[in-house]
Formats: structure tokens, sequence, C-alpha cells
């Protein structure tokens, strides 16, 4: 047993897989003489999208230190008042946990992965109290193999055993996400601190490379701020699947969701694919966040209740910068190419190129609307919304080849980094909404109040071209080649005439899941939703779109036979010529080049 004291102490047990069900037990020791309040949160930290995870509380009762069971009414749908008693109160209740995803709670036959949000409820009032945490091995014999993944502090020799936790209060208690069950555990160390990359979910991954190469990624990081670590012990959680997506930051771990087949074999060759950049780009992403989101965090944010909605306009600082420097430091500690890592600044701005929303609405408006919009996304986000991840990114190297330009070269966003760091995180003191601009006049005697009036709060298209020219780089604008280039490669045969509309193979012709302002598809009235059978009575599929609307002569009109609700509808399509939207960049001054990546 640990020697902390726990007025508040959680009890955990996987009592159905088949039913998915987690048991929780939660003793408070000195409940609140008029009644008791408890609540779960409403979302997860670093995800803000309010996700109600009391829903997923299926019976819960209260009893106290005799068994006797105690009247408890639900206040609200996350709320719960517990009638008063002179005694230590005990809470019984039962979640179901079937969302394989990094923000919520999940339990089949191999394993049982958790969020504190999803799983224990708060005592109001007591949320500052130290908290006990007891994770039961589970009983059925066939999971008698299962161990434990998590940094919760525990004084158990084994730190992946079945057995006691503990945290200092509420806040860090849910921020230790929770794996039980069968995975691999990889470690490593780096700059002082223990690694743990943990894959579950089967695989045949080259474990080695994939470790040598996230010590590289973690030496980065830490070296980069500059300062001693905040941690001592970092966990990779990994869930893979066969074709999955997600990283969620936590305070001394990261839960990921990755396709197994992106990882690499040991039959590969040892050159970098684009899936596995991009797992290695989730890591670095993730980590980042250690320092920047889960210390250095915005004023709004701060210490924020999870009950309901907290909103920030800084998610760009947050999301976006993270975003640009994920991919920046895998260049910087040698795991891609010079050639490898324009590719993929180039595939940000063709990304962002494609994006009408980015005319409607600013990153910080973004950032804002984060809750309605960028999580709740339908078929006309494309139309209507810009990502603080993507124009964030490409607003950091905007501001990062500003601020060389502006110093000769003494300076860069590095610095900004660091001073968010020094002045913020370290001191947990939250950011200001102009932050970054404070931090250039005061700190670095820059003044980019013009840049950062029309970056932030218009919709103007932000400066990477002429930026990229000045550090011997320029942008080949062209149009798309096909319907799976997403930029980053010189096209050769590019496309003369734009459909404008993401579609989906059907058995029969294709179905239309986005539409694109401004474009002949648009402007024909084809609606998502609709299923294109022909062009001129030319039978369509989705491996002949692109070569039947290139046929078209553009100024002229085509039909679109399309059905609509089992109704067969003609459109008329004017035939126009494809956007240059799609970017290549190429290297035309070495020396200004190495001058900004070097």
């Amino acid at each position: 047993m640990h020697t902390h004291p726990s007025p508040i102490h959680y009890h955990i047990n996987v009592s159905s897989i088949a039913g998915h069900t987690f048991d929780v037990s939660l003793r408070i020791e000195n409940p609140a003489r008029n009644g008791q309040v408890l609540t779960l949160p409403a979302w997860i930290p670093g995800s803000y999208m309010i996700r109600d995870f009391a829903k997923n509380i299926v019976k819960i009762s209260a009893q106290d230190d005799t068994g006797t069971d105690i009247n408890i009414q639900k206040l609200d749908k996350q709320t719960w008042q517990v009638q008063a008693v002179n005694t230590t109160l005990t809470i019984k209740y039962q979640i179901y946990a079937f969302d394989l995803s990094v923000r919520s709670a999940y339990i089949n036959d191999e394993i049982a992965f958790l969020n504190g949000t999803n799983m224990f409820l708060a005592v109001v009032g007591q949320t500052d109290q130290p908290c006990g945490l007891t994770l039961q091995k589970p009983l059925q014999p066939e999971l008698s193999h299962w161990k434990v993944a998590t940094t919760m502090p525990t004084e158990m020799q084994d730190t992946h055993a079945f057995g006691e936790y503990w945290a200092a209060h509420y806040e860090e208690l849910i921020d230790h996400p929770v794996l039980m069950g069968e995975f691999d555990i990889l470690p490593f160390s780096a700059a002082g601190v223990e690694f743990e990359l943990i894959l579950a979910g089967g695989h045949q991954a080259d474990v080695k490379r994939i470790t040598t190469d996230l010590t590289k990624v973690c030496q980065h990081h830490i070296a980069f701020f500059a300062d001693t670590p905040p941690i001592k012990r970092y966990q990779f959680i990994t869930l893979l699947t066969d074709n999955a997506f997600g990283g969620l930051e936590h305070i001394s771990s990261t839960a990921l969701m990755y396709s197994r087949n992106d990882l690499p074999s040991l039959s590969d060759a040892a050159q970098m694919t684009d899936g596995y950049r991009v797992f290695l780009s989730l890591c670095s992403h993730e980590f980042f966040h250690t320092w920047h989101v889960k210390r250095i965090k915005p004023q709004e944010l701060f210490g924020a209740a999870l009950d309901t909605e907290r909103y920030t306009e800084q998610l760009w600082i947050y999301e976006g910068f993270t975003s640009y420097y994920d991919d920046f430091s895998l260049f910087r500690c040698g795991l891609s190419t010079q050639t490898e890592y324009l590719k993929v600044v180039a595939q940000n701005l063709t990304r962002l190129l494609r994006n009408k929303g980015r005319f409607k609405q600013t990153i910080t408006e973004s950032s804002f609307d984060a809750w309605t919009k960028f999580y709740k996304q339908d078929e006309s986000a494309v139309n209507n919304i810009v990502s603080y991840y993507n124009k964030g990114a490409v607003l950091a190297m905007c501001l990062d080849l500003l601020i060389k330009n502006k110093s000769d070269g003494n300076f860069s966003l590095d610095d900004v980094m660091r001073h968010l760091w020094s002045q913020h995180g370290k001191l947990a003191i939250p950011t200001p909404v102009d932050v970054v601009q404070n931090i250039l006049k005061t700190q670095l005697n820059i003044d980019l109040n013009n840049f950062f009036q029309s970056a932030l709060y218009s919709t103007e298209e932000l400066p990477f071209n002429e930026l990229l020219e000045k550090f011997g780089v320029q942008c080949h604008f062209s149009p798309r080649e096909n319907l799976d280039d997403k930029g980053g490669v010189k096209t050769t045969t590019p496309i003369k005439v734009e459909f404008g509309a993401q579609i989906k193979a059907q058995e029969i012709g294709v179905q239309i899941m986005q539409v694109t302002e401004q474009t002949a598809a648009y402007e024909s009235g084809i609606q998502v939703g609709d299923v294109l059978i022909a062009i001129d009575r030319w039978e369509i599929n989705k491996e002949n779109l692109v070569t039947q609307v290139n046929c078209l002569t553009i100024g002229q009109t085509a039909q679109l036979s399309v059905l609509r609700d089992k109704k067969l509808k003609q459109l008329t399509f004017n035939v126009s010529a494809a956007p240059c939207d799609t970017i290549a960049l190429e290297i035309i001054d070495q020396a200004l080049c190495d001058s900004w990546l070097s």
C-alpha cells in the first residue's frame, strides 16, 4: 500500500467482457455534511467537444458504512446528489465501455482501455484532495495474463501490475489513461527520461527501428525547450487496429490509435514510407504537447471545469504551432530528408489552398468555434470552416520565416517557444490572447502587428509564397493530377477540367460526398447524396470519372445524369478549367533554404 492518504478512493474491475462493462466503486471518507454532490466530466481536455460521458453510466447506487442503501438523486445529465450521512460513503456504479477511441473507454477480449474523464465521478468540493485507485486483476481465468500500462504513480515495484495507484488530486487522476490487457512494452530512454512504447492490438512491426527513431524525436523535444524536462517517465500508449488514426495528449503519456499496417516490418527496407512518417509525426505532435498544451496553457483552459464548453481563441497557437513542429522535428533529427520535409510542407499548403472555408472563417474564429464546428464537421465543412491545425501550421511557418527575416537570422519561432515555456509553462502562468505578440515585442524587439492583424482577424491569404521565396524556396502551382493527388510533387499530366466534388464508389456510378463551392459541380446543383451515373450518357464510375471529365471541352456544357432519392435527374454542367490549387516546392537557393531549415 502507498503512504499517501486517500480520503477519496476508486476501485475498478472489468466486470464483463461480453457486456463491455466496468464496475466502479468510489469510497468517500468525509462526504459533505449536507449531502455529497458528484459529477462526471462532459468533455476531455485536448478534445474540444461535449461528449456527455455520463450517458455510459448504466446504474448507480449509494451505501453508508453499514452497507445500508442511501438515496441518490440525479440532478442533471451528469450530476448526482447523495443523501447526507455521517459515515463513510460508498458509491457503486457501472460503466458501459465500447467506444474504441483515444478519448473514451473500451473493452474487448484483448484490452480494457479507459480515460479518467469517462470513469471517475468527481467529488464536488473535494477535487483538490488526494485520490487512490485500485485496479483489480480480472477474475476471469482467460484474462489472468493481463497487465497494466499507465503513468499514474504507484509504489509497487512492478509498474505494470494490478494493484494500488494514486494521484495528488482529481485533475491529475483523470490525466493518466489506463490500459489493461495484452500488449508489448518497449522501453527506451532519452535525456534521462524513461519511455515506454506500448503496442496493443497485435502487430509485426520492427520495434527496434521504431524505438530508435522515437528516441531521436524525444531527445529533440527535450533539447528544444532547453530546460530540465517536466517528466521522469512517459508512455506512448498505442492501440493498433486495421485502419485508425488519433492521438490525445496527457500529462506524462499519450493515447494513440494507428493502423498496424503502416508500421515498418522487419522485412521492410529502411526507407521512410508515408504511413510510418505519419506515425512518427503523430508521436512527435503528442509528445510536444507535454510542454505546449499540458503545461503552457491558454488562460481560458487553465484549470477549466469540464462540465460545459470553455471557449478560447488561442488554439492556433497550441495546435497550429505543434502541427508545424511535429514534422519539422522529424527533419531536424534526421528522420526525413529536406526533399521529404518540403513535400510535407507543400501538402499542407495544398490542403489549405483547397479549403474554401478559409475565405469565411478566421483562424481565431476557428479556435473559438471548435466545439460546434471543427469537432462537428459535416459535408459543408470544406466550404465554411478553416482548420486551426492546418492554417495554424502554415501561420507558424510564416511567423518563423518573418522572425528570421526581421532579425537577420538571430531569432526564430524556437525562441518564442522557449519564452513561452520559461515565462508561462514552467511557472504555471496561463497565456493571454496576445502572448506571442508580447514575447516578440518585449523579448525579441520585433513588431509584427500588421501580420497578426491580417493573419488572425481577417480571411486574407497568408504570405507563404513571398516568404518562402525569400528563403530560397519556390512554390509551383498547378491543377491536381488525379483525385488522389495531395500535392508535394510536380504534376506531369495535370487535369484540364475540375469536377469539383468528393466521391465514393458505388455498385453503379459514384456517390457525391462533398461539393466544393465555386466549381462546376457546385454550380450544376448536384448535391451530397446524389449518385452520378452518367456524363453525356456515358456511364461513370470512380475509375473513369477524371478521364471522362477531362475529355470535356472547356466553355461547353455537359449533361449529368444523377439519381436523387431514387429519381433520375438531368443537370447542366458548365465545363471550366481546373484551378491551380496543388503546390510543389522547389529549392532555388540552397544557402537561403538552409538558413530556414538548419
